[in-house]
Formats: structure tokens, sequence, C-alpha cells
């Protein structure tokens, strides 16, 4: 029986200008370097024995700063990176609305079928995050481990794991610097129990 604590990097500069970024490699910025240190400090007494992050840099330096307080490493999983967006990245949402209208229609109302060409599908992000999740939990079984991540592939994930269908993507958020936290019987990311969604009450 363990917990895996699910968090999702602090704020960028790109964030604040709702830009997409996707795999786009982007740094905290001074605000989302607060939430980091804020959400450590919301978890300092929490239990956490390994941490993981995405190789994205607003990621790992998110996993660092909770690190450090708990004097852990971090260690990196490609495989938790944030969807490939394609020609969407470093567009912002009016631009997106502008210029692939249809994509962005489909995207909006039927997620399932998103398929915009240089880029990712949901299915796509989903099965990547969710095998890379569940190499982490059955690698430590019986640990409680944080995994620092993005928006998408951590709804992608939580979806899957949950067996929640694709279509139902955009009907929750998943917050700069939040913490998601899901128990599970046995060590086996199909029995999972949802304690908590998107919280940030540190940020407050």
């Amino acid at each position: 029986m363990a917990y895996l604590y699910l968090v999702r990097h602090g704020e960028t500069e790109w964030n604040r200008l709702s830009k997409v970024q996707g795999q786009t490699d982007t740094a905290l910025s001074e605000l989302g370097i607060r939430q980091a240190h804020a959400l450590a400090e919301r978890l300092s007494d929490v239990d956490i024995d390994v941490i993981y992050s995405s190789g994205l840099k607003r990621a790992k330096l998110t996993a660092e700063i909770i690190a450090a307080h708990k004097k852990h490493q971090v260690n990196e999983h490609a495989d938790c990176r944030e969807i490939n967006f394609g020609p969407w990245e470093g567009l912002t949402i009016h631009e997106i609305k502008a210029r692939y209208q249809e994509h962005y229609r489909v995207y909006r109302e039927d997620p399932k079928r998103f398929a915009l060409p240089g880029a990712e599908t949901f299915s796509d992000v989903a099965r990547r995050t969710y095998t890379a999740i569940s190499d982490i939990i059955l690698q430590h079984r019986g640990k409680n481990v944080l995994l620092v991540s993005h928006s998408t592939a951590l709804k992608a994930a939580i979806m899957m794991i949950l067996d929640i269908d694709l279509h139902n993507y955009t009907k929750f958020r998943i917050d700069n610097a939040s913490l998601t936290t899901l128990y599970f019987h046995e060590d086996d990311p199909r029995k999972a129990v949802v304690m908590s969604m998107n919280d940030t009450c540190h940020l407050k």
C-alpha cells in the first residue's frame, strides 16, 4: 500500500501569457519558484520516499525545490514529459482559435479524436505517462512516490488510471503547483483511490 503524489510544475511566463508550451523547454517564472517553495513547505510533514520528474526544466526545478526540503535526489523520467503540441507550441489560445479553428473545436468538444499534424494525440500521451507511472510504482513497491509533471500529461495519466474515457479530458483542471494524491492497493495501478485532486490550498 502506497501513495502517489502528482504535482504540476509551478507557473512559467508562458502560462501567464496563455501560450501553449507542450515540450518547449520553458523556465519557471518568479511566481512559479515561489509556488514550488510553498508546495515544498506544504509537503514538509508528508512521508515521501522517492521523487521523480519530467526532464523539462520547469518540472525539474519544481521537483528540485521539493527534493531540497526532503534531502532527496530527483530521478528524471523522460516519458513523464508534457504532450507534444507540435505547431501550437508558442501560440496563445487566441492565435490557435484563429489559425486552427476546426482542430481547436475538436480539441474542446471531442478530445479523443484530436489529431493535429506534428502533435501527439491524447491517447499517445495517456499510454506513455500511464506506462511510466506503472513502472515507477512497481519499481518502488510499498514506497510513497512524488512525481512532478505537466497538466496534459497528468490529466491523461489520471484518466487512464481511473478508467475514465478521454472524451472527458476538458472537464477538469490541473493547476500550476497543484497536488493530486492517489492511494494504491497492493501497488497495482489499476487499484487506485483518489484522495485529493488539484489541491492548491498552499498557494492561497
